[in-house]
């Protein structure tokens, strides 16, 4: 039985994770009768300093899917440190036996997916660093909106998009080499404005705000000018 290594890497610590409930609907799609699925979270590995049993599973993994939100247009610093540490237990252990797939799953705040090729490209570098296969992408924009809005008839083509994709990746699980190159796209529906997107995204940093005590005017100081 193949061994599939599922990484969430949202350095938010008591929030709801978008990256993590994407991997959770990503491995629900796949074969519990044909795959030995593990589910590891950067952060609690890192704070729970577990971090050799994790490097341990990841040897052993046959196809290894991080997920993870976009971070000033790249990847969060826990994933970064974690994706170093790795390669130095891979050297040191000189590498492993296993031909390894690796799949990125990737949110951003932004309408526009694109924002995230760059982080796609960083995985890419890392997969070819472990002598591992890189499959594709998951580009999604918006992510946050994904679940705050899905049961909205203008999220309704983004959510089966969503659903696709997840099928996609577990489809070619079962497939020995690389199938599909091909970064797979999903943003809002074009009939969602990205101004109204921008404005209830802007509404929701006040609300925040005001949940910690500041008003909406303190959002646009400059303490560093």
């Amino acid at each position: 039985m193949k061994n599939i290594v599922l990484i969430s890497a949202s350095p938010k610590i008591k929030d709801e994770s978008v990256s993590k409930k994407l991997l959770e609907m990503a491995g629900n799609l796949i074969d519990a009768n044909a795959f030995n699925k593990t589910f590891i979270d950067v952060r609690q590995c890192i704070s729970h300093h577990q971090l050799l049993e994790a490097f341990e599973t990841l040897s052993k993994a046959d196809v290894i899917i991080i997920s993870f939100p976009l971070y000033f247009f790249c990847l969060p610093g826990i994933l970064t440190r974690f994706l170093q540490d790795y390669y130095c237990y891979y050297t040191e252990n000189k590498g492993v036996r296993n031909i390894v797939k690796v799949y990125a799953i990737i949110n951003c705040g932004f309408p526009e997916p694109e924002l995230n090729l760059e982080a796609v490209r960083v995985i890419k570098s890392f997969s070819q660093h472990i002598n591992a296969e890189f499959c594709f992408g998951l580009l999604i924009g918006a992510g946050p909106m994904m679940f705050a809005a899905e049961d909205a008839p203008f999220m309704k083509k983004s959510i089966q998009k969503l659903n696709n994709a997840f099928s996609t990746i577990a489809e070619t699980l079962h497939h020995e080499h690389v199938t599909r190159t091909d970064n797979i796209y999903i943003g809002l529906n074009f009939t969602f404005s990205r101004q109204l997107f921008m404005f209830f995204g802007n509404r929701s940093w006040v609300t925040m705000a005001r949940k910690s005590g500041l008003k909406k005017k303190d959002l646009y100081k400059q303490p560093y000018c």
